[in-house]
C-alpha cells in the first residue's frame, strides 16, 4: 500500500472540497432558480455577469443583474425549474434546464467559474421555448 503522507492527505482534502463546492453552488443556484429568488441568484453573479433574456444578451453588474432577474421573475414567477444537466470542466461549472412559469417556457443555461475558493456565474440564459 502507497504511503500517502501528509502532503498527499491535503491533496485529496482539497480536492474533495472544491468538488463539494461545487455540489453547493449548484444547489444554491438550483434553488434560487426554482424559487425564482432573485437576492439568491445575484450572490452567485460575478461582478459582471451576462445575463441573456428575451432582448438578448447584456453584461450587467452583479447589483444590476439583481435587479433585472428581480423583474423578470415578478414577470414570470416559476411554476417549476428543473435542472436535466451539470457538469464540470476544471475551474468551470455549467448547467442546463428549463423554467416553466404561467407566461412561458425558458432554456436555462448557466456557467460558473471558480474563483476565490468559490464559483461564480459569469453567463445565465434564458432562451424562451416556442
Amino acid at each position: 500500500m502507497a504511503s500517502w503522507g501528509l502532503w498527499g492527505w491535503f491533496v485529496l482534502a482539497g480536492s474533495f472540497s472544491s468538488w463539494q463546492s461545487a455540489d453547493q453552488a449548484l444547489h444554491h443556484i438550483e434553488a434560487a432558480l426554482r424559487q425564482g429568488d432573485a437576492r439568491a441568484l445575484a450572490a452567485y453573479f460575478a461582478p459582471q455577469v451576462e445575463i441573456f433574456l428575451n432582448e438578448g444578451p447584456r453584461i450587467y453588474s452583479s447589483t444590476q443583474g439583481q435587479y433585472v432577474m428581480k423583474e423578470f421573475f415578478e414577470k414570470n414567477p416559476p411554476t417549476t425549474f428543473t435542472l436535466f444537466h451539470k457538469g464540470r470542466s476544471e475551474d468551470m461549472l455549467y448547467a442546463i434546464g428549463s423554467y416553466v412559469s404561467s407566461e412561458g417556457k425558458w432554456d436555462v443555461s448557466f456557467f460558473t467559474r471558480f474563483q476565490g475558493g468559490r464559483y461564480w456565474i459569469y453567463q445565465l440564459r434564458f432562451e424562451p421555448v416556442e
